[in-house]
């Protein structure tokens, strides 16, 4: 009996290393802000009629790195620049294979006072510069794993009128949430690459691998009893 229950813990041993060997099992979050929702707020059509929304996509290389995407949309114009958060500690190593509807990209940090009318804050983050298209796509790779943070975009003012188009996500003004990454929004804000300490991160694909494990416990143990 015990040289069965020996070779029933190496079992599970052996199976819990395959799974997590499988190709596909990569973490994959997606979500959205919207001004229909209340997710995304600004100034200009981009809100009113609107709908301005921000869709991300973020994904586990699997090699230490992680893939963002993010599109943009709003009802017309141009996307002149785009500004996702990131911690100041990121640097121009800690980012590469980017690519998308813009021109120039900066790190640096960014407030209402230097070319962003409306934004409810200062923070230090990527800008990408000279962008187009009323569907404006932005995606890279980074050194740095999700967490909680901000994005403000513009273009230029209505024609005839002082009111820019402008947009940025609803919790701006508010402390970027410590919360695990998840899909969907959290409090207001969207993710992007490491705004602060990382939080424990509660993949679905780790959920379904933790209970499909228990489950294949609990079936040997009856065999074996």
């Amino acid at each position: 009996m015990m040289r069965q229950r020996k070779g029933t813990r190496l079992f599970v041993a052996a199976l819990a290393v395959g799974l997590l060997m499988v190709p596909g099992l990569a973490a994959a979050y997606t979500g959205i802000l919207s001004s229909t929702s209340g997710g995304m707020l600004g100034t200009g059509e981009w809100i009113i009629p609107g709908p301005a929304a921000l869709e991300w996509w973020v994904t586990d290389n699997m090699d230490g790195s992680w893939h963002y995407k993010y599109e943009f949309s709003h009802p017309g114009g141009e996307t002149s620049h785009m500004i996702f958060e990131v911690s100041p500690t990121f640097t121009a190593n800690d980012i590469f294979n980017a690519n998308g509807d813009f021109a120039v990209l900066e790190l640096n940090d960014f407030n209402e006072g230097n070319g962003n009318p409306g934004m409810p804050g200062g923070v230090f983050g990527i800008k990408f510069d000279e962008a187009w298209g009323n569907a404006t796509m932005i995606e890279f790779d980074a050194w740095r794993p999700p967490m909680w943070g901000d994005f403000y975009a513009k273009d230029g003012k209505i024609p005839g009128t002082p009111i820019w188009n402008a947009a940025w996500n609803a919790g701006f003004a508010a402390a970027d949430p410590m919360t695990a990454f998840h899909d969907g929004p959290e409090q207001g804000h969207l993710l992007v690459p490491d705004t602060g300490p990382p939080p424990i991160p509660e993949p679905s694909t780790i959920l379904l691998l933790g209970s499909g494990l228990l489950g294949t416990i609990a079936v040997i143990r009856r065999r074996s009893g």
